[in-house]
């Protein structure tokens, strides 16, 4: 008898568990997911929206190698939970270099988008997206400083849910700048007046390239 115990034990402890209330559960977090979509250059799915991106794979063959996809990409919509589709219109000249997939936030909350090879950045939280491409709702807007001259924005990227990072460059140096998803609100995290070759991640920080 007293080697039935454990068993027994082990019953009265699976009877009593209970799944946690309805509630208490929390949802799984959202994030970025690649997908494979017929016709469909590259596809980013984030949440209710799915970011699909037009482009040509042969072009890529004429830079030098290895080229980022990216840089073959021609125009970007976005698809909506019910089935719906927007396109996404810069209102200035992008690049074939200005085009980034990591346009989502981490957690799907926000995306960034580039509409002019100078800038800015147009920072639109996910669930006012429609609004934003209907013009609607108003964009946080995040601009390097410049008190001369335009400066190259590029290699935009999420750094948190909160904080967008972007490099500013001109007249042979670069900065790089962290805004506020929030209010736009900036902060320079790195500045080097000579950068000709540009610069480049280096751990937690940035190198300028020899």
């Amino acid at each position: 008898m007293r080697s039935q115990w454990p068993f027994l034990c082990c019953l009265l402890l699976l009877a009593c568990k209970k799944d946690p209330p309805a509630g208490l559960v929390k949802p799984p977090a959202l994030s970025p997911k690649e997908l494979s979509v017929d016709g469909v250059f590259h596809a980013l799915a984030c949440g209710p929206v799915t970011a699909l991106w037009s482009g040509n794979a042969d072009a890529l063959k004429d830079l030098p190698q290895p080229a980022p996809k990216s840089f073959g990409v021609e125009s970007l919509s976005f698809k909506f939970s019910d089935g719906s589709s927007k396109g996404f219109a810069p209102t200035g000249q992008v690049f074939f270099n200005d085009w980034r997939f990591d346009i989502f936030a981490p957690d799907c909350s926000t995306l960034a988008l580039q509409i002019d090879h100078y800038g800015p950045y147009h920072l639109v939280k996910t669930a006012d997206l429609r609004g934003y491409l209907e013009g609607k709702v108003k964009p946080v807007v995040v601009h390097a400083p410049s008190e001369k001259t335009s400066m190259v924005h590029s290699d935009g990227r999420w750094v948190t849910p909160e904080s967008f990072e972007f490099t500013a460059s001109c007249c042979g140096g670069a900065q790089v700048f962290q805004a506020s998803a929030k209010d736009g609100a900036l902060k320079k995290v790195f500045d080097a007046p000579a950068a000709p070759k540009g610069l480049k991640r280096a751990g937690t920080g940035y190198e300028v390239l020899p």
